[in-house]
């Protein structure tokens, strides 16, 4: 019996530090916010933040769009179509696409501060 305790305790500690998937999205995006954001896409577009919805089991990335791109034609169908294609084809999202999660992309106005000019929600149905 002695001799199962060390292996019982190895493997209690083990499991204990393993986290969840929905505990390293969200570690995750914290991180990918605080050490990268504000980031510029492009000319146009700067990622702000990206955060984790538990609720919802999304991944939250915000942008502010400025410029000659700063209009509201930019909502288009095809803004939803490009980034459906735009999670279908991104490996760095594989493991969270396996587990069915959400992905949101919201463009604000940098002229008219508040404004949201996109948002769009990916859904398993869309990406699968």
């Amino acid at each position: 019996m002695k001799k199962y305790l060390p292996l019982s305790l190895c493997l209690l500690l083990l499991t204990a530090c393993h986290e969840s998937l929905e505990e390293k999205a969200a570690r995750e995006a914290e991180d990918f916010t605080r050490k990268n954001c504000p980031i510029a896409i492009s000319e146009y577009i700067v990622n702000d933040s990206m955060t984790y919805e538990k609720e919802t089991r999304t991944i939250h990335y915000f942008y502010t769009i400025s410029g000659v791109a700063d209009t509201s034609a930019v909502s288009t169908p095809q803004t939803k179509e490009e980034l459906v294609k735009g999670v279908k084809d991104a490996t760095s999202l594989r493991i969270y696409k396996e587990h069915d999660f959400n992905f949101a992309y919201t463009y604000y106005s940098a002229k008219n501060k508040g404004k949201v000019l996109i948002d769009v929600k990916v859904t398993p149905k869309d990406y699968k």
